[in-house]
């Protein structure tokens, strides 16, 4: 489809179209990008909090790294996933769960830049990341991302203010 004929298509009250088929249409219009709405670069940036750490540590990494994206990227991701977040408010009607959104778009919004096994086994997580996006949409899109990660602190034998200890020699 190109633009004109994208501007003469009338899909009010238009039964042949069908939830599925403008469904598809989306996901194989996201999945011809030369490259996915969660870039290439961030690939591995975005799926390393969904394999641990706790919720919130997940969503407040995920948060940053959304900002990161392009700005046009980041545009588009929201206006897809605020229709994902809508799609999985009627979860009872349509059966589109979050975690089946998450199935069905974690490869489609984001993939690796090759295809290899390590890539398959990262597929879950993808679908973590766009589970995360689903449910908090409005913070992640919305607000800015806490700038202060705090750094982990060195363990330490002694006490900060203690004075060095000698060795015994």
């Amino acid at each position: 489809m190109d633009a004109k004929t994208c501007d003469e298509v009338e899909l009010e009250g238009n039964t042949e179209w069908e939830v599925k088929t403008i469904t598809s249409t989306v996901k194989q219009y996201l999945r011809s990008l030369p490259e996915p709405l969660m870039t290439y670069e961030l690939h591995g940036e975005f799926i390393t909090p969904a394999k641990s750490g706790s919720p919130e540590s997940r969503v407040k990494v995920i948060h940053s790294f959304v900002h990161k994206l392009p700005e046009k990227n980041k545009e588009m991701l929201d206006i897809v996933v605020k229709h994902l977040a809508n799609v999985s408010d009627h979860a009872k009607k349509n059966l589109m769960t979050v975690a089946n959104l998450g199935v069905v778009f974690g490869p489609t919004l984001m993939r690796p830049q090759e295809e290899t096994v390590a890539g398959l086994m990262d597929l879950k997580f993808q679908n973590i990341v766009v589970e995360i996006l689903i449910e908090n949409h409005e913070k992640i899109f919305h607000m800015l991302p806490d700038t202060y990660f705090p750094e982990p602190m060195p363990v330490s034998i002694s006490p900060p203010n203690a004075p060095p200890r000698q060795s015994r020699r």
